[in-house]
């Protein structure tokens, strides 16, 4: 993956991210409540489950784009995935001024 995301990008695509987990989860809510697996049921884990999963590769793609903006691999997600306080970080440092190992600077 290359390219590069800066802050207030990163920052509305982790509001949508949080509106589609949402989504997913009262899905998957619904579809857990019944005692037995009816249809109607399985139809809402699978829609549950596969928003969930579209919110965190979402979420995963954003954060690497972001970490390049700051000229940093995306390795360094994974001490986003243990110190999750990090995503703030990510919201508020600026990425690099001009280009990078990534591309180019943002014009937006």
């Amino acid at each position: 993956m290359n390219g590069r995301l800066g802050r207030l990008g990163y920052f509305v695509r982790l509001c949508m991210i949080g509106v589609l987990y949402g989504l997913g989860a009262f899905f998957f809510a619904l579809g857990g409540k019944g005692e037995s697996l009816n249809p109607v049921a399985l139809l809402f884990l699978f829609l549950g489950s596969g928003t969930l999963l579209m919110a965190l590769f979402s979420w995963w793609f954003s954060t690497v784009r972001r970490l390049h903006d700051m000229d940093l691999s995306g390795w360094w997600i994974l001490l986003v995935c243990f110190f999750p306080i990090l995503i703030l970080v990510l919201c508020v440092w600026p990425g690099m001024k001009g280009y990078n190992r990534f591309g180019p600077p943002l014009i937006y």
